[in-house]
């Protein structure tokens, strides 16, 4: 991408700080920050965000901003009172009337410009290894936007987002309640408040994805994500990544509680196919939860999120269900993995494990047949069989197994679902 390097005056010498220097050892080593330009020098916000980057700066990470007043002088504010290094990808258009421009008193230690705002985005991604989003207009939106869905298109592999502020939370609910977002759109949002609170996520990035990245990647495509910056026999255990202020809205919240409202605290309930744990952190806050899952790598993190809750890595078919056990059972995405000569056992085996009463509540593709089909995780395409239900197929397995419908719902997101509840007779 075209762009011309400015090159500033050096600052003055001083005495009183240490120098301090990128840790270009690690992979995270440039922050981008983004918010809105006319939030005042004596806000707290303000204040707030200048420690944040005087924080990440004093622990060797390099501030990257638009170069303009508000937010994104905070952060080169903060990062300049220790001597931390800096860098402003500017906008200077011909046209836009209305924009503040580049604030003279930003001075960093080097910069970019552009007259493309689109490209000038680019820029401020491309040098970003995390992104911190601040509070904003259409201009911070627009940059959210952006972030959040390269953030998804890339999981696995991906530049994490930071959500800072208390007002998030708030925002991202009302983002899952008109819209259609998946579990790896919710997966990479993190939530901080504290300049604390993001040194340790960005500390807990780095470390996650020394683990998790396998290869350098290069090309067009190497702005948009993560790559290792130690040797590969130097990988570290992922931390607590997810657990620590991870966004905690997800895909089924309407129904987990639903499922809290048929399956009354307290009680023993067994979780079918954890995936990463999004589910299981919800029903871990009211039950003594069993999870099970194959995925070696799902536990792991899963454990980590969870560390109350009894995670068993076993396929559902080989798992050895206690009798007249649980209260609920919940089965999201999973059931529906399972080959028609399977099926009717698998019902069996679930209305074994339930106490009498107890209620199975499972969320499966709608469709006919069988076939694959190609799904993206941690960033790879893998294939994955499916058995598509019926309304009819759902309710004659279930019959079969002494299982009384309680309901069964439509709902449709990135494809047609069946929900269905059953309780066992």
């Amino acid at each position: 991408m075209p762009k011309s390097v400015v090159k500033l005056p050096n600052r003055p010498e001083t005495s009183e700080l240490p120098e301090i220097k990128i840790n270009t050892s690690r992979a995270i080593q440039y922050i981008t920050f983004f918010g809105d330009s006319a939030i005042p020098e004596d806000s707290e916000i303000y204040r707030v965000v200048m420690q944040t980057a005087k924080l990440l700066a004093e622990n060797g990470f390099a501030i990257v901003d638009g170069g303009g007043p508000g937010i994104m002088k905070a952060a080169t504010d903060g990062a300049e009172s220790v001597e931390g290094h800096t860098a402003a990808v500017y906008w200077e258009p011909r046209l836009a009337s209305l924009f503040e421009g580049k604030n003279i008193t930003n001075i960093t230690d080097e910069s970019s410009t552009y007259s493309n705002y689109m490209m000038r985005t680019l820029g401020l991604i491309e040098k970003g290894h995390v992104y911190i989003v601040c509070p904003g207009g259409t201009g911070t939106i627009s940059e959210f936007g952006m972030v959040w869905a390269l953030a998804k298109l890339y999981y696995g592999k991906h530049k994490p987002v930071i959500l800072f502020g208390d007002k998030w939370p708030a925002l991202i609910d009302a983002f899952q309640k008109a819209m259609i977002l998946d579990d790896n759109e919710l997966g990479v949002l993190h939530y901080a408040t504290t300049p604390e609170e993001v040194l340790e996520l960005v500390e807990a990035f780095e470390l996650e994805v020394q683990t998790r990245v396998k290869e350098v990647y290069n090309g067009d495509e190497k702005a948009f994500v993560l790559s290792p910056a130690v040797d590969a026999a130097q990988k570290r255990k992922i931390l607590e990544l997810q657990k620590k202020q991870r966004v905690t809205n997800v895909v089924a919240k309407a129904q987990l509680e639903d499922f809290i409202n048929l399956v009354q605290p307290p009680a023993k309930v067994l979780q079918i196919g954890c995936g990463t744990g999004h589910d299981t952190v919800f029903l871990a806050n009211k039950y003594s939860v069993t999870a099970l899952d194959k995925s070696r790598e799902a536990v792991e993190i899963t454990k980590l999120e969870n560390p109350g809750v009894d995670i068993l890595l076993t396929d559902v078919l080989e798992f050895e269900m206690p009798q007249n056990t649980y209260k609920g059972i919940w089965s999201r995405d999973v059931l529906h993995h399972i080959p028609e000569a399977k099926m009717d056992e698998m019902f069996g085996k679930i209305s074994a494990g339930l106490v009498d009463g107890g209620i199975l509540y499972m969320i499966v593709r709608k469709g006919q047949g069988e076939g694959y089909e190609i799904d993206i995780e941690a960033g790879e395409e893998r294939e994955k069989f499916y058995h598509y239900f019926t309304e009819q197929e759902l309710l004659d397995r279930t019959q079969k197994a002494s299982l009384e419908m309680v309901k069964i719902e439509q709902v449709t997101r990135s494809h047609e679902w069946l929900v269905g509840v059953f309780k066992k007779v």
